[in-house]
């Protein structure tokens, strides 16, 4: 990571994490908050001008609606990536979700294992590491998504996307949480997924807020 990023605390699942600065991040365990958020993505993106009102709307309405699914899952937050190479956008997105019991131990690796021989497509892999917090598994995969969150300029589309699911144990925390990045990027995989990596390997334990 360099100077260009921002710690996320999320207290009241006793987790923080590093994402580069120019990623927009939507909180999701907070109704209120969610839509707020949404609202001024939508309008740091697309600005006030009537010419593109219709467009505004048909935005907002669709990450409302899926940031609602990604609550209702338990999500925890929704970060959107706002970055440019040369200009050029850098679509991707990270969903993070709190599985409260589940564990990296020999039994939660054998269920997570076969989610992923359940789940599985041609160029999948799997595999098990260490962050400087903890434990790790890695699933990289294929697949087409409608309406995807990762491109804000490509909504009402089927694209297909690489997804990488982590699911990671920091140490110090009694819970799993699973970390979900998208993006229809394809020619930049490898890249991406190094950033994703660096993006997991940052989640750690912070103090729980039990008023979060």
């Amino acid at each position: 990571m360099t100077d260009d990023t921002a710690t996320t605390a999320i207290p009241h699942a006793g987790i923080a994490m590093v994402l580069p600065q120019d990623w927009f991040v939507v909180e999701l365990t907070d109704d209120e908050q969610r839509v707020a958020d949404v609202t001024a993505l939508v309008a740091q993106q697309l600005g006030d001008s009537d010419e593109l009102a219709p467009l505004r709307e048909h935005l907002t309405r669709d990450l409302l609606a899926q940031t609602a699914r990604a609550a209702q899952a338990h999500g925890l937050l929704l970060a959107i990536s706002l970055m440019q190479v040369d200009g050029v956008p850098v679509p991707a997105s990270v969903t993070v979700h709190h599985l409260p019991g589940a564990r990296l131990d020999d039994h939660g690796r054998a269920v997570i294992a076969e989610v992923a021989r359940t789940d599985a497509a041609p160029g999948q892999s799997v595999d098990l590491g260490e962050t400087p917090h903890g434990v790790v598994l890695r699933r990289v995969r294929a697949t087409h998504l409608s309406h995807d969150v990762s491109d804000l300029t490509e909504q009402g589309t089927t694209v297909e996307t690489f997804v990488v699911d982590y699911w990671v144990e920091p140490t110090g925390t009694q819970d799993l949480v699973q970390l979900t990045f998208a993006s229809p990027l394809l020619g930049a995989r490898d890249a991406l997924v190094t950033l994703f990596d660096t993006v997991t390997r940052s989640v750690h334990a912070v103090p729980v807020d039990a008023e979060g």
